[in-house]
């Protein structure tokens, strides 16, 4: 908990800072880097984690992945996260940063799962309903042939389930308890 809080306080430290600084899309590109790097390399988030490699030994291999591909502000702000010992939460503050960015922006993350693959226009239709209350939409879309036909939707922590196959389900209950009603 104590690290989330943390990752929170750092995330928040580096979002203030890099508006003030006039960078804050490049430094929110920094972050959605550094996270899928740390989430796509073992060995990388390993040695972040890791109590033996000694400080400065972290902060070389972190400049040498990042330096060339982020901004000075975030190959400081790796630097300083390095010298206060706190490395092994930096996925943590870039899932953090994402979010409060994000929320910054009024954006919301919005993910449609469907039996089929949506057309343009379907699509284009789900957003524009999506971002009716005046936010803009990230959007996220799966298929799940599962489903049988229709969409799930999820927007935040609220699930919207219009599938097919939830539908199905729901009969199968109410004939279920028809049955037992009868006997």
């Amino acid at each position: 908990m104590k690290s989330t809080k943390a990752a929170g306080r750092y995330a928040s430290s580096l979002l203030d800072l890099s508006i003030e600084k006039g960078t804050l899309e490049e430094v929110k590109n920094d972050m959605v880097l550094v996270n899928q790097t740390i989430d796509q390399n073992r060995d990388l988030a390993l040695m972040l984690e890791s109590p033996i490699i000694k400080p400065d030994a972290k902060q070389r291999v972190l400049s040498a992945v990042f330096a060339k591909n982020t901004t000075k502000l975030t190959v400081e702000f790796l630097a300083l996260l390095t010298t206060k010992g706190r490395e092994s939460i930096l996925s943590a503050v870039a899932s953090s940063f994402i979010e409060q960015y994000r929320a910054h922006k009024g954006i919301i993350s919005a993910e449609i799962v469907s039996a089929v693959t949506l057309s343009k226009a379907s699509r284009d239709e789900l957003v524009k309903v999506l971002s009716a209350a005046g936010h803009s939409i990230d959007l996220t879309e799966k298929v799940d042939p599962s489903l049988l036909g229709g969409i799930r939707v999820k927007v935040g922590d609220q699930l919207i389930d219009a599938s097919l196959r939830r539908k199905l389900n729901e009969l199968k209950v109410d004939v279920i308890k028809h049955k037992l009603s009868a006997i």
